[in-house]
C-alpha cells in the first residue's frame, strides 16, 4: 500500500475513534481547558474533458482527500494556544503531504465589555475574502470547489497561512461589529503550480516568497446577517532560475484587493466577492517588464427548501489580464488562448444528514482554463476550452 494510502486510512481510524466516544468521554481524557476538533472529507470528480486532481477526463479521479486535528489550550485569560495538523491529496497537484495548517499562540493585550486587542505569532490563517481562513473545512462553504476565479486550488498553498504575525482588534456596537486584521508574514507556497502561472510551463527555476503583509476590515451586521469585508495583500516572489533556463532573474508582485459582501437569510444566503489585483513583473530577463490587471468575481446563491437540504447556483469569472481579456499570443509561453480566462456556472445540491456528516455534488460548465491545474494537465496546448465537471463529496466533523 502507498503511504499516502496509508496516511489517509490512519488519520480516518484516528478521527473514527475520537468520535466514537461520547462527548462528555472525550472531555473526561482533556483538561478542561482544551478542546479537540477534527474533519475529513473525501471527493471524487469527473470532467468531460481535462484533467481535474487526477484522471478525471472520461473517468473518476479520486479528487480532493483532506484530514484536519486540531486543538486549543486556553493557557491564561489573556493567552490561547492552538495548532491544527492538515493531511491534503488533490491529484498531480499534491499526491498526498502532512504540513501544520496553523500554529499559533493568541494573546489579548487589551479586553472591554465590547471589544479587544491582541496579537497572534507562530503560523497564522491569511485573512482574504470570506472562505480563506476556513476553506479547508467543507462545512464552512456551500460548494465542493470555491470559487476558481477568487479561491485557486492549484495555488493555495502560497496564500492560506504564514509564519509571522498577526495584530487583530475587534469591536461590537450598537451599529455592528467590525473586525480589522493586520498580518506581516511569510506565505507558504512551494508548489511548482506557482511557477507556471506566473512564467508558464518552459519555466526549471524556483520562485521564494518575500515577507508579505496581508491586511482586512469586516462589518458584521446583525449577528451576521450582514456581511462587509475588503482585504488587500502585497505578495513579492523572486524568481531564482536554473542553468539553461529560458527566463533570468526577476520579480513578480501581487496586489489582490477584494470587496466582499454577503447577506444571510433564515433560507437564503446571497454572496458577491470582486477581485482586482494589480500584477508588476521585472527582469525575468528575455521576459519584457510588464504591469497588467487580473479581475476576477463572482454572484452566488443559496437556498435552503428544506432543514437539512441547500440548493446553489454560481456564477463566476476571471481574466488573467484586463488588456488582453482572449489570451492572444500565449502561445509563446506554452499556453492556449483560453488560458488566460475562465467562466464557471455552478449548480450544487447539499445535504446535512446530520450535525457530523454531510453529502453533496455539483455541476459546473466552464469555458475556458484559466485555473485549470497545470499538474493535472503537463500539455495545456491541448486541453479544451468548454468542458464540464461532475463533482461528489462525503464530509465528516466532530
Amino acid at each position: 500500500m502507498r503511504k499516502s494510502a496509508c496516511s489517509i486510512i490512519t488519520s480516518g481510524l484516528l478521527l473514527s475513534a475520537l468520535a466514537s466516544l461520547p462527548r462528555a468521554g472525550v472531555a473526561g481524557y482533556l483538561p478542561e481547558a482544551m478542546q479537540v476538533h477534527g474533519f475529513l472529507a473525501q471527493s471524487l470528480f469527473h470532467t468531460s474533458d481535462n484533467n481535474l486532481f487526477g484522471q478525471s477526463d472520461d473517468g473518476v479521479s479520486l479528487g480532493i482527500t483532506e484530514v484536519g486535528l486540531n486543538t486549543s489550550y486556553q493557557a491564561s485569560d489573556r493567552l490561547n494556544l492552538a495548532i491544527q495538523g492538515l493531511y491534503r491529496r488533490a491529484g498531480d497537484l499534491d499526491r498526498g503531504s502532512f504540513r501544520v495548517d496553523y500554529g499559533l499562540a493568541d494573546l489579548t493585550l487589551w479586553e472591554h465589555d465590547s471589544g479587544r486587542i491582541g496579537l497572534r505569532g507562530g503560523r497564522v490563517k491569511i485573512p482574504l475574502g470570506l472562505y480563506n481562513e476556513t476553506r479547508d473545512v467543507a462545512f464552512t462553504h456551500p460548494t465542493i470547489l470555491l470559487p476558481q476565479g477568487m479561491y485557486f486550488e492549484r495555488s493555495r498553498s502560497l496564500l492560506t497561512s504564514g509564519d509571522g504575525g498577526s495584530f487583530y482588534a475587534e469591536e461590537h456596537t450598537d451599529y455592528g461589529d467590525f473586525i480589522f486584521k493586520f498580518n506581516y508574514v511569510v506565505p507558504l507556497g512551494d508548489n511548482k503550480e506557482i511557477r507556471s502561472i506566473l512564467l508558464g510551463p518552459y519555466a526549471m527555476g524556483e520562485f521564494s516568497a518575500r515577507p508579505t503583509v496581508v491586511t482586512q476590515l469586516s462589518y458584521e451586521l446583525n449577528d451576521g446577517e450582514y456581511i462587509f469585508a475588503v482585504s488587500y495583500a502585497d505578495l513579492a516572489l523572486d524568481y531564482h532560475p536554473e542553468v539553461g533556463d529560458r527566463f533570468g532573474a526577476g520579480t513578480s508582485y501581487v496586489r489582490p484587493l477584494m470587496f466582499s459582501a454577503q447577506y444571510n437569510g433564515e433560507k437564503l444566503t446571497l454572496t458577491a466577492e470582486y477581485n482586482y489585483r494589480h500584477n508588476v513583473t521585472s527582469g525575468y530577463g528575455t521576459l519584457p517588464d510588464r504591469r497588467f490587471a487580473t479581475e476576477s468575481w463572482y454572484l452566488e446563491g443559496s437556498y435552503r427548501f428544506l432543514p437539512k437540504w441547500q440548493f446553489t447556483l454560481r456564477y463566476d469569472m476571471i481574466n488573467g489580464n484586463t488588456d488582453n481579456r482572449r489570451g492572444v499570443g500565449l502561445e509563446r509561453i506554452g499556453l492556449p488562448p483560453h488560458a488566460g480566462y475562465a467562466q464557471d456556472w455552478t449548480a450544487g445540491l447539499r445535504w446535512d444528514i446530520n450535525d457530523s456528516w454531510m453529502l453533496r455534488g455539483e455541476y459546473h460548465r466552464v469555458h475556458g482554463t484559466l485555473w485549470l491545474p497545470q499538474a493535472d494537465n503537463p500539455d495545456r496546448l491541448q486541453t479544451t476550452q468548454d468542458w464540464d465537471i461532475y463533482g461528489l463529496q462525503l464530509s465528516f466533523r466532530f
